[in-house]
Parts: C-alpha cells; sequence; structure tokens
C-alpha cells in the first residue's frame, strides 16, 4: 500500500471512527510526509480537545504552521510543548531554529544550549551554535562550536564548510584549504566548495589554480553566474581573450546576466569591435537587476559610444 492510499484508508477509518485516535495519529503523521499541513492541522486541532496537555501535539503544530510559514504559530506552538516537556531536545530544537527565524538571537542560542544540556553530543545543536556566533562575528568560537559538530559527525560537510569559511574570516588560510578539501571527499559535487577554494586562489595570485577550480565548479553547477564572472575576469586580465570569449558565449546560452554581458563588452572592446562591444554593454544595461558594476558608468560608456560614432559620421 502506498502512502495516497494509506491516506485515503485512514481518512475511511476516521470517518466510521471519529473517536479513532490512534488512526488520527498516523494519519497527521503521514500528512506531514505528504506535505498535506492544513489537514494535519484539523486533526491535531480535534485531539488537542481531548489531550490538551499532548506535548506531541503542539510539537507538530508547530511543524506544520512551520512548514506554512507562518512562524509566529510555529513558535507559539513549540513554546507550549516545550512548557508541557522541557527536556525534550527535539522540542528545544525546532523552538531554537524558529527563534533564528525571527532574529531572536538570544533566545535561540539559550534554546539550543539547552538542547546540549540534554543531548551533550548533538552535532546539529553545535552546528547551529556556531552558526549563531558566526552571525555575531565572535568567529574563534563559531570555529569551536564546528570543530565540535565535526567531532560528534564528521560526515557533515556542510559543518567543515562553514568551518572553512571561519577559518577564512581569521586569516588561517592553510586550514582553511584543509577543510574545503574535506568537503570536496564527503561531497565531491560540492560545487561551492570548489568556487571557494577558487576565491582563495585568486586572493593569493594563484591565477592558474584559480581557473582549474572555477572550471570544477561550473562542470559541477553550470548555471553559476559567479563562476564565470571571475573566470572571464582572470582570463582578460591573463590575457586569454579567445579562452574567456568561449567560456562567457557558453554562460550567456544559459544565463541572462548583466556582469556576463558586461565583460563581454570588455573583450570586444580590447579586441576593438565597437559594434559588439556596444551592443554587450546595452544587453548588460538591459539586465541591470544582475549588474554589479556601476550601472550609471555602463549606461555612460554607451552615450560615449554613441558620441564617438555620431562624430565619425561627421567628420
Amino acid at each position: 500500500m502506498n502512502d495516497i492510499e494509506r491516506f485515503d484508508n485512514l481518512q475511511t477509518t476516521i470517518k466510521l471512527n471519529p473517536e479513532n485516535f490512534q488512526a488520527r495519529r498516523e494519519l497527521i503523521m503521514l500528512c506531514l510526509d505528504l506535505g498535506f499541513e492544513k489537514v494535519a492541522l484539523s486533526h491535531i486541532k480535534y485531539l488537542l480537545k481531548i489531550f490538551p496537555n499532548d506535548a506531541n501535539l503542539y510539537f507538530n503544530t508547530g511543524i506544520c504552521w512551520e512548514k506554512l510559514k507562518n512562524y509566529d504559530n510555529a513558535l507559539y506552538a513549540y513554546q507550549k510543548a516545550v512548557e508541557i516537556k522541557p527536556d525534550d531536545p527535539d522540542f528545544l530544537y525546532n523552538l531554537a531554529l524558529v527563534y533564528e527565524i525571527k532574529g531572536q538571537i538570544d533566545k535561540a542560542m539559550e534554546s539550543f544550549k539547552k538542547v546540549i544540556y540534554y543531548k551533550n553530543e548533538d552535532s546539529n545543536a553545535f552546528f547551529s551554535i556556531g552558526i549563531l556566533y558566526s552571525k555575531t562575528n565572535d568567529h574563534k568560537t563559531a570555529i569551536k562550536c564546528f570543530k565540535k559538530a565535526i567531532e560528534y559527525n564528521y560526515s557533515d560537510y556542510f559543518a567543515h564548510f562553514y568551518l572553512a569559511g571561519e577559518y577564512k574570516k581569521t586569516g588561517e588560510i592553510d586550514f582553511a584549504l584543509v577543510e574545503y578539501r574535506k568537503v570536496l571527499e564527503l561531497s565531491p559535487d560540492y560545487s561551492w566548495a570548489y568556487f571557494n577554494i577558487a576565491q582563495i586562489y585568486w586572493e593569493l595570485n594563484r591565477m592558474d589554480d584559480a581557473v582549474l577550480m572555477l572550471k570544477k565548479t561550473i562542470e559541477k553547477n553550470p548555471k553559476d553566474a559567479e563562476a564565470y564572472k571571475l573566470i572571464a575576469q582572470i582570463l582578460i586580465k591573463q590575457g586569454h581573450l579567445d579562452e574567456a570569449t568561449e567560456i562567457l558565449t557558453k554562460a550567456l546560452d544559459d544565463i541572462q546576466n548583466g556582469d556576463l554581458y558586461y565583460l563581454m563588452a570588455k573583450i570586444f572592446e580590447l579586441n576593438e569591435d565597437f559594434d559588439s562591444y556596444k551592443d554587450s554593454l546595452e544587453l548588460a544595461y538591459e539586465h541591470k537587476d544582475s549588474l554589479t558594476f556601476n550601472v550609471g558608468a555602463v549606461k555612460n560608456e554607451i552615450k560615449q559610444i554613441e558620441k564617438s560614432k555620431h562624430e565619425k559620421k561627421q567628420a
């Protein structure tokens, strides 16, 4: 029997016997798996009238509202669950996540720390605390938390990734590179690790190494506009205009991006192809929502080309 058949059977069972509480509980859990949050809420509401102090019902209410992005209701439900059962680490963890979403960082931190108090090897809680310390720019403490998360769950490549990011912020570049490589050992297709390694190489002026990592980034994520942008900038700086043109042409087949059009324009300018230069600048300006280069300067460049063409005609 598949999940939809189970759903229909449980609905029929409840219709025949509304007081079959176990069937309602099973249906609630199935609804959470299937994404039928509003159906789940209707059955939870029914059960809460009969079991008003059931912490699990409030917890599942919180999950429903969180999935529906109603974080005020989710917060209230999780608070009720924790009020009834204050030592449940799952309840505390979800409560902390909603506090974080709502920007209540101190309360989120307090709840995550309670998770560790009751479950002191919870890698997810250490990871989440690390994120909070990172947000408050306490990078040294964030590093300690991410290392704890890895100690209890070495295979968590997100923890390695964020640890690498914190090492980069503290200037410990060698440690950052070690952690990014560990990310790739655990998840070889994680394109952001390749990109971040490339950025480090670029900042270290190891341009050829940066290009290799950016090519790996694009191989893993052909839609990564930032990778195309950085590799094009490096190749243009190195004078490899044909290769930069080839890469940007490939990118622009799939990604309409102002920065990429602008870089293509710069190649045409260097090649003294002024008609294509102007066309690409106009496309960059047309896609100014994704143009991080100075929009006003791009508009002035277009005007300057038009002025030069007009002056040549007059001459």
